[in-house]
């Protein structure tokens, strides 16, 4: 067989295989459970919206709400609207209809805020929203359909009012002690993100603390793929970093072939790769817009 022709046959099967591969050329489409669909049994679950959290009629517009210092939140951060994964689950043919392949959620981890970026603990679900069940369930419907589900994973740093925090900020003999990073240096006493004292970082170093996340058989990203889900999309992930994105990914795939790793990541992709499988790419994003708006020419595009 001349060179050529196998070269081309060789080419075309790279071709083929990408095709075949969920993750290129996927139409997403992005749900915050909050906010997607009413729940069916809102009138049951009010107890899940305690003070400082206010639960507000489906059809009353969010707006702009008042820093509360005590909470070292704004207001709009505490408003809820009731929808749960059991409503998502049942638009689902409405998202089919729109010509999505996959359903990615906004963090379903418990939180005190609505956008849930202060995960409480990254092995449950939030009460208001369910239960893991009903994310293997909702996993389940989705593939059924010939359709993926992908989580958002918050790695970089957790609530201040989760127990791990608290515990470790309380007691510096806790074995929770060196997830975190203390110091008179930091406002509110820990290393936080972007100086948002609600959210403290994690100490990645710490192997404890990777083993919990994505390292161990027991782990965040693992037991949520056994689960069914099909890929993590990582908030901050330039905050994570070359090295443990790639540990992160390698987890992944190892757990689950052919999951998706994609990064939150504005730098340019090149770099990131093979460290995750894909990026949010927020420059290609901003350069599109400027062309459309007529402020950069096709040339210099």
């Amino acid at each position: 067989m001349p060179y050529a022709n196998r070269f081309d046959i060789e080419l075309q099967g790279v071709f083929e295989s990408r095709e075949k591969d969920w993750r290129n050329g996927a139409v997403v489409y992005q749900v915050l459970v909050d906010r997607f669909a009413p729940a069916a049994d809102l009138a049951t679950k009010r107890h899940l919206y305690p003070a400082p959290r206010t639960l507000h009629a489906w059809d009353e517009v969010p707006g702009k709400g008042r820093y509360l210092p005590e909470y070292k939140l704004w207001s709009h951060e505490l408003a809820f609207w009731g929808g749960d994964l059991a409503s998502t689950a049942a638009r689902l043919g409405y998202v089919q209809e729109l010509g999505a392949d996959v359903l990615y959620l906004n963090p379903i981890f418990p939180a005190l805020t609505n956008h849930k970026y202060d995960a409480l603990d990254y092995l449950q679900v939030s009460p208001e929203y369910g239960t893991r069940a009903d994310v293997k369930t909702l996993a389940e419907d989705l593939h059924g359909r010939g359709m993926k589900l992908v989580l958002d994973g918050v790695f970089n740093h957790m609530g201040r009012n989760s127990a791990l925090f608290q515990q470790a900020q309380a007691d510096v003999n806790s074995p929770y002690r060196d997830w975190f990073v203390f110091g008179e240096q930091f406002a509110g006493g820990a290393r936080c993100w972007w100086r948002a004292e609600n959210l403290p970082e994690l100490n990645l170093e710490n192997p404890k603390v990777r083993e919990h996340l994505y390292a161990a058989q027991h782990s965040v990203v693992r037991s949520y793929l056994r689960d069914g889900v099909d890929g993590w999309r990582l908030d901050v992930a330039f905050d994570i970093g070359f090295v443990f994105l790639d540990q992160l990914t390698r987890a992944a795939h190892q757990e689950k072939a052919g999951s998706l790793v994609v990064g939150e990541i504005a730098n340019y992709p090149k770099e990131w790769f093979p460290s995750v499988d894909a990026v949010m790419h927020f420059a290609l994003r901003h350069l599109t817009l400027r062309l459309a708006n007529g402020l950069v020419d096709a040339p210099t595009y």
